[in-house]
This record gives C-alpha cells, sequence and structure tokens, in this order.
C-alpha cells in the first residue's frame, strides 16, 4: 500500500512537470555558434584582433630593449665605473617601468584593448540581444537559454519574480 502512495505522489509531480513545462516555452541558443558564423562578430573579432596584435608587437620591442639593456649591463658591470653601472639601472628601472606602464595601460581591466572590444564588439552584441528578444517574444518562448554558458539570455518578463520576493522581504521585517 505504501509503495502505491509513493507512486502516486511521483506520478502527480511527473504530470505537474510536464503540464508547467508545456505551458511554458523554453529554448536555447549556442552563442559560441553565432559569434563564428555571424559575419558582423567576425569583422569585429579580426578588427579586435589585429589592434591585439599591434599592440603586443609593440610590446615586444620594448620589452626586447629591456632584456638587451640587461644584457649590456651584465656584460660590463664588472670593467664599467660606478657612474656607468648606476646610469644603467637607472635606466634598466626606467625601461621596466614603460613596460609595466605599458601593459597596464593595455592590456590592463581599463586597458586600451577592453575599450576596442566595446567598441568593435559592442554595438554587434546589442544587436544580437536585440535580436534574441525580438526571436523571444516573437516565438512566445518564456525563456531562452546559452546552451554554451548555461545563462538566461532572454526571459519574459512576465516570469520576472523580483518584485514579489521584494514585497515578501518587505513583509517578514
Amino acid at each position: 500500500m505504501r509503495n502505491w502512495k509513493k507512486i502516486l505522489v511521483l506520478l502527480t509531480i511527473i504530470l505537474s512537470v510536464a503540464f508547467a513545462a508545456d505551458a511554458m516555452k523554453i529554448g536555447f541558443i549556442y552563442s559560441e555558434q553565432i559569434m563564428v558564423e555571424y559575419q558582423e562578430a567576425i569583422d569585429a573579432m579580426k578588427k579586435l584582433e589585429a589592434e591585439a596584435v599591434e599592440l603586443q608587437n609593440i610590446y615586444k620591442e620594448i620589452q626586447a630593449d629591456y632584456q638587451k639593456l640587461i644584457e649590456d649591463y651584465e656584460k660590463r658591470k664588472l670593467v664599467s665605473s660606478d657612474a656607468w653601472k648606476n646610469q644603467k639601472q637607472k635606466e634598466i628601472v626606467s625601461k621596466e617601468q614603460q613596460l609595466q606602464s605599458y601593459q597596464q595601460d593595455n592590456f590592463g581591466q581599463e586597458g586600451t584593448i577592453y575599450k576596442k572590444e566595446e567598441e568593435y564588439l559592442g554595438p554587434v552584441l546589442d544587436k544580437i540581444n536585440e535580436t534574441l528578444k525580438t526571436v523571444g517574444e516573437e516565438g512566445g518562448y518564456a525563456f531562452v537559454f546559452d546552451a554554451s554558458k548555461g545563462s538566461i539570455v532572454y526571459a519574459d518578463e512576465a516570469n520576472n519574480l523580483t518584485e514579489k520576493v521584494l514585497e515578501e522581504l518587505k513583509k517578514s521585517k
């Protein structure tokens, strides 16, 4: 008798999930596929890559100059005057600071490459998001997930529970 109750409860749960899923339309996309097949995204990525290569080449030049200074210092330090050593040490420290500054200015969190990424990819991503919203609304989807990243990329606002949760939290004071 107990098994029948368990089976009945399990069937009820399965049927309720099935009916709920049937009433709510859910879709998914592969954002990575969109980014490699959508021509505007491809073009933006090529521009960004070209900028990154150019910045990287300049970095390598500064790094080579830095290495050359160190090698020159190491070769001559035993036969050079203290004044020359002090001068070369200052040059090495200065070049090292230039190298770090260049890296931070161009590849750091607020660096040039991230600004270029926003400049080139920002409009493309905005267009993709608008298209996702349109497809979601026109298709009657409650949610659209990105299967590549496991995140929601579109949600029908009718399913937004934020205000209800806030109301309940305010009641519980």
